[in-house]
């Protein structure tokens, strides 16, 4: 199964609630992706506090996450769905999910809104 994980999910709270589940669902032969929006959110956040991204890279490499890059069809999709101003980034990874045919662990329930309540699992 593919799975994303969004910027919510990676939280230092989060992660520690869906962790164990994670590896597990690794060694099971799932696999972790990233939006390249998601990549882009947590690297600024890092940046901007002045923190060193070492950590989180390093969680990229050991969970063996991909970056999924957009796509123009992403971009199409995403327009499709008509997200107001406020929702336009979860869109865009909402479309890249669907574009997967993968599901995505959040704590945001506008992924609701984009995506089927099969392929949001809510943290």
């Amino acid at each position: 199964m593919r799975i994303f994980l969004d910027t919510s999910v990676l939280s230092d709270r989060k992660l520690a609630e869906v962790g164990d589940e994670l590896a597990k669902r690794r060694l099971a032969g799932d696999e972790f992706y990233l939006s390249v929006i998601t990549h882009f959110q947590i690297l600024w956040g890092y940046l901007s506090a002045r923190l060193s991204p070492a950590r989180y890279e390093r969680l990229l490499e050991v969970a063996e996450m991909r970056i999924s890059p957009l796509t123009k069809l992403d971009a199409e999709e995403a327009a499709g769905m008509k997200p107001n101003r406020n929702d336009l980034l979860d869109a865009l990874v909402a479309a890249s999910v669907m574009r997967s045919d993968a599901s995505i662990w959040t704590s945001d329930r506008d992924f609701l809104t984009f995506l089927p309540k099969s392929k949001v699992r809510l943290v």
